[in-house]
């Protein structure tokens, strides 16, 4: 039985996006482009489209109750597949952790600085353990219930942010050497990458429909678009050289807006506002470790078990939230260090697995003419 479609997905896709978007974006863009950085996403569009249609080459021929994980294994073998499942599943666990950290540190400096991040990972890896023990439906819905107004939000703020802009900030352009423009178009690649290849596990309980590639693709345009507006709002405002070194540029943006003049320091609701894409991040990545594990040692809970249910592998969803768990509470709470983690450690990790593990995987089952 579909439990959602590829409408769905999509909207998952998009609000997952939305965290490491406003996090990684703007500020690498801004510090690879200069006064170009709002260049970037139109420059990565072709790239992106190429992977999307390496996973609709990849997801071609799955059968019905399949997404990437039974593909990767289909495509591997199973010892082989399994060794990638393992390793994709510390990678979404590893992320888990960062999210929660990040996601936690992020509401504090904007929010309240005289408080520590601790209770805000605890709300957040409480939340998404529950979701992560029930069906995955639940989260796709959630991203679709919040996905138009989160976008509403977005649109709302950029419109005001854009009307402000100093447009010589966005000038001189590269004449000749794009090599900046494609350099900061790295970050926005590699998140799109990793946000499509994690949403493309859980394609196991969608609808197999015709035009996957065509559908991705399409959505990716408005998403590209937003993007451009997003950092052109931002780097308009403040200069490329400030937008890169603030840790935060786009809701440090959202201070100085105001809504027709009557409405002031928006900041707070959208920061709490943003609480939903770092839920959805957490919740997908964590449900993506448990999928990859439970084909790993050949698991199959059914989809309805309660929560309480611990049979048939669902042992590995507390196991999997404690692990992330002592992620988050590892991570360093140095500025420069989780600045570092941000900026190169989980994007490299995230493009090892998008742009190495699932290719390589791909070009050994067309070579046994397993998928």
């Amino acid at each position: 039985m579909n439990a959602y479609n590829r409408r769905q997905l999509t909207a998952l896709a998009f609000v997952f996006s939305l965290a490491p978007m406003m996090r990684l974006i703007p500020k690498q863009s801004a510090a690879a482009a200069q006064s170009g950085c709002w260049l970037t996403p139109l420059a990565a569009l072709p790239f992106i489209i190429l992977y999307i249609v390496f996973l609709s080459c990849f997801l071609k021929n799955r059968r019905s109750g399949e997404g990437m994980g039974e593909m990767i294994k289909r495509a591997a073998g199973n010892v082989p597949g399994s060794i990638v499942l393992v390793l994709i599943a510390c990678n979404a666990l590893f992320y888990c952790g960062f999210i929660l950290r990040s996601g936690a540190d992020r509401f504090v400096s904007s929010i309240y600085p005289a408080a520590t991040s601790t209770p805000f990972v605890f709300v957040m890896l409480i939340l998404g353990f529950i979701a992560a023990l029930g069906p995955k439906k639940a989260i796709v819905r959630t991203a679709k219930i919040f996905s138009p107004i989160l976008a509403a939000v977005l649109v709302l703020v950029l419109f005001f942010g854009l009307i402000t802009i100093d447009i010589s900030n966005l000038f001189p352009l590269p004449c000749g050497d794009m090599t900046p423009i494609f350099k900061g178009a790295v970050p926005v690649f590699n998140i799109y990458a990793a946000v499509l290849m994690y949403c493309s596990f859980l394609e196991d309980q969608s609808s197999i429909e015709s035009g996957r590639a065509k559908h991705y693709i399409l959505w990716m345009l408005p998403v590209t678009l937003l993007l451009t507006a997003d950092i052109a709002a931002i780097a308009g405002n403040f200069g490329a050289p400030l937008t890169a070194r603030l840790t935060h540029p786009f809701f440090t943006m959202l201070r100085d807006i105001t809504l027709f003049n009557t409405i002031e320091r928006i900041e707070a609701f959208v920061v709490a506002l943003w609480v939903i894409p770092d839920f959805i991040v957490f919740a997908t990545a964590l449900t993506v470790a448990v999928k990859c594990l439970l084909l790993v040692f050949d698991f199959k809970p059914p989809e309805d078990a309660p929560l309480w249910e611990m049979k048939n592998g669902r042992w590995l969803i507390p196991l999997c939230g404690a692990i992330a768990a002592a992620v988050a509470f590892t991570l360093s709470r140095d500025f420069e260090v989780m600045q570092r983690y941000s900026s190169f450690v989980v994007p490299a990790l995230n493009l090892t697995v998008s742009l190495g593990l699932l290719p390589l995987c791909f070009i050994v089952g067309k070579l046994r003419k397993t998928i």
